[in-house]
């Protein structure tokens, strides 16, 4: 699982995740989740356009960040869910509980490229 985490601005924060989200790495994508919102954003956005399968474990890592996010204030997106990662929040009963979009230039439309 490759992470990267970017700074659209002083306070709005994109991780973008690359491979497989499972219980082998969930708890790496937590670990460079969490602490972002030690930096008080107003928008986290975590990137999954290449992320082809994510299971139970992943998702309960974005459970946590969707609850740290109610609790602080913060936006909460998940973009560019391929239609394998999407179904699984559908399963879940998930899929109207995030902000789920297309993608990241759709989101950040209005201010250049993404």
């Amino acid at each position: 699982m490759k992470i990267e985490v970017a700074r659209r601005n002083a306070r709005v924060f994109v991780m973008s995740l690359e491979g497989e989200l499972d219980m082998s790495n969930s708890p790496d994508v937590r670990n460079a989740l969490l602490p972002l919102f030690k930096d008080e954003p107003t928008h986290i956005v975590v990137d999954l356009s290449r992320v082809p399968y994510v299971d139970s474990s992943g998702i309960a890592t974005f459970v946590e960040g969707l609850q740290l996010s109610r609790k602080n204030n913060v936006r909460f997106t998940l973009a560019g869910a391929t239609p394998t990662v999407e179904a699984v929040f559908d399963l879940a009963y998930l899929k109207n509980v995030f902000e789920m979009v297309p993608s990241l230039e759709g989101l950040f439309e209005g201010e250049g490229k993404a």
